[in-house]
């Protein structure tokens, strides 16, 4: 049996309804021929653009974990049978979704910083906000809110960016693809996503753990910058015919034969370092 079929098999024995529905026509649309053009084009010095609704995925390790990625596409864990059962959003691809047209640069000087929550007034009237505070202006930031005698309490906790992507103070990611999703065969495959706040709770029951359920109702409708105001998670997978380019950290940027097995591997794609620009065309 092809990995199509085994798929469909898996998707038909575990879920129902609509999320058996949605399910099964991005497993159709991952393997149909749609080609995809017009993709962004850059000279090597070039910043890269992130146009809105762009997807960002990071892996672990260096180009054992890529080349298990090129081969099968950006899938769900659990369709594969290697899922050991932690992932608290499960059946589906996690990704960076972008939330306005920026630079790489600034994206990733944003997220290679903290998140800042501080408490304005005291007891019951009290009320918790949370900020992104970027890479290097942790100072001025806290110089800021010590001021305001509004503002009792803080602390902070590292992106979670930081951990899943190639960031500015983190050597642990090395390789991240980022993946255009401006075609409407994108959209398409990109609508069936576990955060779209217009599916219904019970359609959500088989792509969340039973004990991460309860909160994601809640938080799916009252996002924030330490939860889920920037993330996706599309049902199933999506296929590497989306990648547009690669962005990696220090170390495989200084790798030479890093960098020209990337390129060979996807030969259409450009690849850009933690400063935004295009080091490969």
């Amino acid at each position: 049996m092809d990995k199509k079929h085994v798929y469909i098999e898996y998707a038909n024995k575990t879920f129902k309804g609509k999320a058996l529905e949605l399910v099964l026509r991005n497993i159709e649309l991952f393997y149909d021929d749609t080609v995809i053009k017009n993709f962004n084009k850059y000279k090597v010095g070039d910043d890269v653009r992130l146009a809105k609704g762009t997807f960002i995925h990071g892996i672990p390790g260096m180009l054992d974990n890529f080349d298990w990625i090129i081969e099968n596409g950006f899938l769900a864990i659990d369709f594969t049978g290697m899922s050991e059962g932690k992932n608290k959003i499960k059946n589906s691809i996690g990704m960076w979704n972008i939330q306005s047209d920026m630079l790489l640069r600034d994206y990733i000087n944003s997220y290679s910083g903290l998140t800042i929550t501080y408490t304005i007034g005291r007891g019951p009237e009290s009320k918790n906000v949370s900020e992104l505070v970027p890479y290097h202006k942790f100072d001025e930031f806290t110089e800021r809110i010590n001021n305001d005698n509004s503002i009792w309490t803080y602390w902070g906790e590292k992106t979670k960016e930081v951990t899943f992507l190639p960031s500015l103070v983190s050597d642990k990611r090395q390789i991240a693809f980022i993946l255009n999703m401006e075609s409407d065969y994108a959209k398409e495959i990109a609508s069936a996503d576990v955060w779209n706040t217009e599916l219904d709770d019970d359609t959500l029951t088989e792509f969340l753990d039973y004990r991460y359920y309860p909160k994601f109702i809640e938080l799916r409708f009252d996002k924030d910058a330490t939860t889920t105001d920037r993330e996706s998670a599309i049902m199933f997978g999506l296929p590497i015919k989306l990648v547009e380019g690669v962005f990696v950290g220090r170390n495989i940027e200084q790798d030479k034969s890093a960098l020209e097995y990337i390129k060979s591997k996807l030969p259409d794609a450009y690849i850009c370092n933690l400063d935004g620009k295009v080091i490969v065309e």
